[in-house]
């Protein structure tokens, strides 16, 4: 086995151990829809010194992942880029590392994403639009009626994969 694959386990691990204890803290989780509020910042969970701010679900790859409170290149989990689901505006941003988010390539349009917050909101979200981009600054970031944008850092191919998803009808 080469030493990304021992990595690779150690990090799947490390996501189900973190989604398994943020599902144990969090209170009764209920349905909810993106709606803007009077404070849209979100709630933080500090696990083993790491900050997270939800888990996010793609029930089609049985993928359940850790999100973490803020963005960073190196970060093994997805994390927050920018905004709040509260008001439509949340962009959760991750980089994919030798295989970890490969799933990634066989997302379609109509798939379900569902994001939970830490106070136990469970937000039903549905692909809308899928983009490959060079870069994932702001403006390739736009995105026309979605609640969530996802973005994937494809490191080898030098390209983002950018999800939009809007709230389930």
């Amino acid at each position: 086995m080469a030493i990304w694959q021992g990595c690779l386990r150690i990090w799947e691990k490390q996501s189900v151990s973190y989604v398994d204890n943020i599902k144990t803290l969090l209170p009764e989780i209920q349905n909810a829809v993106p709606e803007e509020r009077r404070d849209n910042a979100m709630s933080i969970l500090s696990i083993d010194g790491r900050d997270f701010i939800g888990i996010l679900e793609m029930p089609k790859f049985q993928s359940a992942l850790p999100v973490g409170a803020e963005y960073g290149n190196i970060s093994r989990f997805p994390s927050c880029f920018s905004g709040s689901i509260y008001d439509g505006t949340l962009q959760i941003g991750v980089t994919n590392q030798k295989g970890q988010y490969d799933f990634y390539r066989n997302i379609s349009v109509e798939d379900m994403v569902y994001f939970t917050d830490m106070e136990g909101n469970r937000f039903g979200l549905e692909v809308k639009d899928i983009r490959y981009s060079k870069h994932a600054d702001q403006e390739a970031l736009q995105r026309v009626d979605g609640a969530l944008t996802l973005f994937i850092k494809n490191i080898y191919a030098f390209e983002y994969v950018i999800i939009t998803c809007d709230v389930a009808k």
